[in-house]
Protein backbone atom coordinates (compact mmCIF):
# COMPACT_ATOMS: atom_id res chain seq x y z
CA UNK A 1 0.00 0.00 0.00
CA UNK A 2 1.26 3.43 -1.20
CA UNK A 3 -0.14 6.70 1.15
CA UNK A 4 -0.01 10.04 -0.60
CA UNK A 5 -1.43 13.22 0.22
CA UNK A 6 -4.20 15.45 -0.91
CA UNK A 7 -3.06 19.15 -0.76
CA UNK A 8 -5.90 21.74 -1.50
CA UNK A 9 -4.74 24.61 -3.44
CA UNK A 10 -6.64 27.75 -4.42
CA UNK A 11 -4.37 28.26 -7.46
CA UNK A 12 -3.28 25.66 -9.48
CA UNK A 13 -1.50 26.89 -11.77
CA UNK A 14 0.50 28.87 -8.85
CA UNK A 15 0.93 25.69 -7.10
CA UNK A 16 2.51 24.00 -10.12
CA UNK A 17 5.11 26.26 -10.68
CA UNK A 18 5.70 25.76 -6.80
CA UNK A 19 5.90 22.05 -7.01
CA UNK A 20 7.11 21.62 -10.30
CA UNK A 21 9.09 24.61 -11.06
CA UNK A 22 11.10 24.72 -7.74
CA UNK A 23 10.44 21.12 -5.83
CA UNK A 24 11.64 19.56 -8.98
CA UNK A 25 8.15 17.24 -8.77
CA UNK A 26 6.91 15.62 -12.24
CA UNK A 27 3.01 16.76 -12.85
CA UNK A 28 0.24 15.15 -14.44
CA UNK A 29 -3.45 16.73 -15.01
CA UNK A 30 -5.99 14.65 -13.30
CA UNK A 31 -9.81 15.36 -12.87
CA UNK A 32 -10.43 17.93 -10.41
CA UNK A 33 -6.64 19.03 -10.38
CA UNK A 34 -2.89 17.76 -10.92
CA UNK A 35 -0.48 14.66 -9.67
CA UNK A 36 2.90 15.35 -8.78
CA UNK A 37 5.07 12.59 -8.61
CA UNK A 38 8.38 11.73 -6.44
CA UNK A 39 11.58 10.00 -7.79
CA UNK A 40 9.85 6.68 -6.07
CA UNK A 41 5.78 5.43 -5.79
CA UNK A 42 5.02 8.68 -3.89
CA UNK A 43 2.58 10.81 -5.34
CA UNK A 44 0.44 14.02 -4.00
CA UNK A 45 -3.20 15.14 -6.05
CA UNK A 46 -3.22 19.06 -5.89
CA UNK A 47 -6.63 19.91 -5.02
CA UNK A 48 -8.01 22.76 -7.43
CA UNK A 49 -10.11 25.48 -6.39
CA UNK A 50 -10.39 25.41 -2.32
CA UNK A 51 -10.92 28.68 -0.50
CA UNK A 52 -9.25 27.29 2.93
CA UNK A 53 -6.10 25.85 1.50
CA UNK A 54 -3.19 26.18 3.61
CA UNK A 55 -4.61 26.19 6.64
CA UNK A 56 -3.41 23.30 8.17
CA UNK A 57 -0.78 24.45 11.23
CA UNK A 58 0.97 21.51 10.70
CA UNK A 59 3.00 19.41 7.98
CA UNK A 60 0.42 18.35 4.97
CA UNK A 61 3.71 16.41 3.15
CA UNK A 62 7.01 15.82 4.38
CA UNK A 63 9.76 14.42 1.52
CA UNK A 64 12.59 12.01 2.54
CA UNK A 65 15.54 13.19 0.57
CA UNK A 66 19.64 12.34 1.12
CA UNK A 67 20.37 15.35 2.29
CA UNK A 68 18.18 17.53 4.05
CA UNK A 69 21.34 20.31 3.90
CA UNK A 70 22.13 19.92 0.76
CA UNK A 71 18.44 20.17 -0.41
CA UNK A 72 17.81 23.03 1.34
CA UNK A 73 20.16 24.94 -0.03
CA UNK A 74 19.52 23.79 -3.62
CA UNK A 75 15.87 24.60 -3.01
CA UNK A 76 16.90 28.36 -1.60
CA UNK A 77 18.62 28.73 -5.27
CA UNK A 78 15.45 27.84 -6.81
CA UNK A 79 13.75 30.24 -4.46
CA UNK A 80 11.79 28.24 -1.90
CA UNK A 81 11.81 30.37 1.38
CA UNK A 82 11.91 28.10 4.86
CA UNK A 83 10.63 28.51 8.16
CA UNK A 84 12.98 30.13 10.59
CA UNK A 85 13.26 30.42 14.34
CA UNK A 86 10.27 33.02 14.80
CA UNK A 87 7.92 30.41 13.14
CA UNK A 88 9.42 26.76 14.79
CA UNK A 89 9.47 25.05 18.39
CA UNK A 90 12.81 23.35 17.53
CA UNK A 91 16.14 24.68 17.20
CA UNK A 92 17.72 25.54 13.88
CA UNK A 93 21.05 25.99 12.96
CA UNK A 94 22.74 28.06 10.62
CA UNK A 95 21.01 26.57 7.76
CA UNK A 96 17.54 26.07 9.04
CA UNK A 97 18.12 22.94 9.87
CA UNK A 98 17.03 21.26 13.04
CA UNK A 99 18.49 18.31 14.49
CA UNK A 100 15.93 17.99 17.38
CA UNK A 101 14.72 14.59 16.43
CA UNK A 102 17.76 12.08 17.19
CA UNK A 103 18.41 10.63 13.51
CA UNK A 104 17.07 13.34 11.56
CA UNK A 105 17.21 16.34 10.02
CA UNK A 106 14.19 18.62 9.06
CA UNK A 107 14.02 21.87 7.57
CA UNK A 108 10.20 23.75 6.66
CA UNK A 109 9.13 25.86 4.03
CA UNK A 110 4.96 26.88 2.91
CA UNK A 111 3.57 25.95 -0.87
CA UNK A 112 2.24 29.40 -1.93
CA UNK A 113 -1.16 29.00 -0.17
CA UNK A 114 0.94 28.34 3.27
CA UNK A 115 0.53 24.56 3.67
CA UNK A 116 3.15 22.95 5.67
CA UNK A 117 5.82 21.00 3.74
CA UNK A 118 9.09 19.49 4.92
CA UNK A 119 12.36 17.74 3.86
CA UNK A 120 14.21 15.64 6.15
CA UNK A 121 17.20 13.20 6.27
CA UNK A 122 18.47 10.61 8.29
CA UNK A 123 21.64 11.42 9.77
CA UNK A 124 24.64 8.28 10.64
CA UNK A 125 22.50 7.37 14.08
CA UNK A 126 19.67 6.00 12.16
Amino acid sequence: MHVGPVIAVTDLDRAREFYEGKLGLAGEPTPGGWLVRGDDDTVIYLLAGFSDAGTASWPVASFRVTDARTSARTLRSRGVTFLGRAELPFQLDADGISSDTPGLLVAWMRDPDGSVLTIFSRTAQH
